[in-house]
């Protein structure tokens, strides 16, 4: 568990990396590129923007992760 957490915290910090470049460079990088969020055509976003939502989901999934790590590691140490 304690690796996927690792893996998964990583690449959430990769995904935040870019779509922070992204919202400092205005979008520069993809202008004039939207893609609708979920299927739903009246909801247009930048690729940059949906960068960030997908990290911010990763990193409230890595934080899980580490909970669920840091639990299952210190009830292990309470059995003998």
């Amino acid at each position: 568990m304690k690796r996927v957490a690792i893996i998964c915290t990583a690449v959430s910090a990769v995904l935040l990396v870019l779509g922070v470049v992204e919202a400092l460079t205005n979008y520069q990088w993809s202008a004039g590129d939207q893609d609708p969020l979920f299927g739903n055509p009246r909801i247009l976003l930048n690729d940059g923007t949906t960068v960030l939502i997908a990290a911010g989901f990763l990193v409230v999934m890595s934080a899980v992760m580490w909970i669920l790590a840091r639990r299952k590691e210190s009830s292990d140490q309470r059995q003998p």
